[in-house]
């Protein structure tokens, strides 16, 4: 084990974003892994799913496709497909790799973590993983010697989970205490890694702790929306993903619905979402180092069906040379324009650089989703008549400096907004940030931005003295004009 060769061959740089190692670099002494390493758990959307398993060890990845991924129980071993081994970079590689290519499809990271070897050997492989969602003892080996194992020229091996024997005990226990089980919402999750830095200086518990707090109020802006994860496996300052569902091993509570997503960029026509009604499911997501939430601007009955857009949203996003002043002053007119067609608009922080305002709306069951966008747009091409030199309605990056881009495009039902009260994958003042709803008074009066950067302790403490200041956005709404 530890050459890229048979890797390389099967694999062409210009037509693959996959990683091809530093071609002629001696790989590691093995006895530098030979006690364990890091790990990685991809979810393959190939030809068929599959899950792949990848060791460190001796300056390379050693892997296994699994079909039907690790066994979630001690039991019947599963088919594991030793495949070649893999550089270093693929631990945190996601992706599409381009169909017809070796392996062609998309590639997630489902799990990571670091593993402890019991043993290693040529037929016998035994480690426990300590990641995110895999927290056990697996063998992987090789079957007997038959004429079905010459076949595959040895490649068919079997993954099995393992009880604790105590082999492994006195690191077992130092990782009980990262890895307690927890009551929540009359649910019982096992929450792992909690020292973890996800935000510099932030570990994982204080991100759930904040989840766990504000659930309350986040809750309501959650129901019924089908819920886009972002997804931090090593922190912000790590590779990230998206993800819409919550993996096949999420527990059978979680609620989650399959609805049409016509446009795919991979072509599908429908995919499965969560939806997160319930405190549990916030605790459980943060556990997986879901930092981000993201909604659409419409929701699903009892029956998940979808239904007819809920919200108006505008998402201002300031150009070069402008900033959250500037956002500001747009929202206000913007504000204005709304309230002279009799509706509500609420305002936030994005979290980010912007700002993002919503209003309730009531369309007809029959009624042509896109009629929020054509009304939004009529609004920010508006404004942008008006003001030339300060407000844009086109995204084209060449004319936003020093304007404030409108994006009114996010009323498309195939878009998601940033919901309030999420945190982002930002820091400020030493803390991460959160996209925070706002007073009018604040947005009208303010002139410093600064003083609309708020930080999870700060978020808390508004709820706390004004309550959910986007609540209007779940009122009843109103029709468009």
């Amino acid at each position: 084990m530890g050459e890229l060769g048979t890797y390389r061959a099967k694999r062409d740089p210009e037509r693959t974003p996959e990683p091809f190692g530093d071609v002629g670099v001696p790989n590691t002494d093995p006895a530098d892994t030979a006690s364990g390493g890091r790990f990685v758990v991809q979810e393959h959307h190939a030809r068929r799913l599959h899950y792949d398993v990848r060791l460190e060890r001796g300056g390379v990845l050693v892997c296994w496709a699994v079909p039907k991924g690790l066994p979630e129980k001690p039991g019947t071993p599963r088919l594991a497909v030793h495949t070649e081994d893999h550089p270093l970079e693929y631990l945190d590689f996601h992706g599409e790799i381009p169909k017809g290519e070796y392996g062609g499809g998309t590639m997630t990271v489902w799990d990571s973590g670091t593993y402890e070897t019991e043993k290693w050997s040529d037929d016998e492989v035994a480690v426990t993983l300590r990641g995110e969602r895999v927290d056990g003892r697996f063998v992987f080996f090789r079957p007997a010697r038959n004429e079905a194992r010459a076949r595959t020229d040895g490649k068919d091996w079997l993954v099995t989970r393992r009880t604790d024997d105590g082999t492994t005990s006195k690191q077992r226990s130092a990782g009980d205490v990262q890895s307690p089980r927890v009551a929540v919402g009359g649910r019982t999750l096992k929450l792992s890694n909690l020292d973890k830095q996800l935000y510099p200086g932030t570990p994982k518990n204080a991100v759930i702790d904040y989840y766990a707090r504000v659930a309350d109020t986040l809750l309501p802006h959650l129901a019924g929306r089908p819920v886009t994860l972002r997804r931090f496996p090593d922190g912000i300052d790590g590779e990230s993903f998206y993800e819409k569902n919550a993996g096949r091993n999420a527990p059978s509570w979680l609620r989650s619905v399959v609805v049409p997503t016509p446009g795919s960029s991979r072509g599908s026509s429908s995919a499965s979402f969560l939806v997160v009604e319930e405190l549990a499911a916030l605790v459980y997501l943060a556990n997986l180092a879901v930092l981000e939430l993201h909604v659409p601007q419409w929701r699903v009955d009892a029956e998940d069906q979808p239904l007819p857009p809920d919200e108006l949203v505008f998402d201002l996003d300031p150009g070069p040379r402008t900033g959250l002043l500037e956002c500001a002053a747009v929202a206000c007119r913007i504000r204005e324009r709304l309230g002279d067609d009799g509706l509500v608009a609420s305002v936030k922080t994005s979290g980010s650089k912007g700002m993002q305002m919503t209003a309730p709306i009531a369309l007809a069951a029959d009624a042509d989703p896109s009629v929020t966008s054509e009304y939004a747009k009529r609004i920010a091409e508006a404004l942008a008549r008006e003001t030339r030199d300060t407000v844009t309605a086109v995204m084209a990056k060449d004319r936003r400096g020093g304007r404030v881009f409108v994006d009114w495009s996010q009323n498309n039902t195939a878009k998601t907004t940033v919901a309030p009260y999420s945190l982002r994958a930002r820091v400020a003042n030493g803390a991460p940030t959160v996209s925070t709803p706002l007073t009018w008074d604040e947005v009208e009066g303010c002139t410093d931005p600064d003083e609309l950067v708020f930080s999870p302790e700060d978020v808390l403490a508004r709820i706390a003295e004004h309550g959910d200041l986007y609540a209007a956005a779940l009122g009843e709404g109103a029709p468009l004009p």
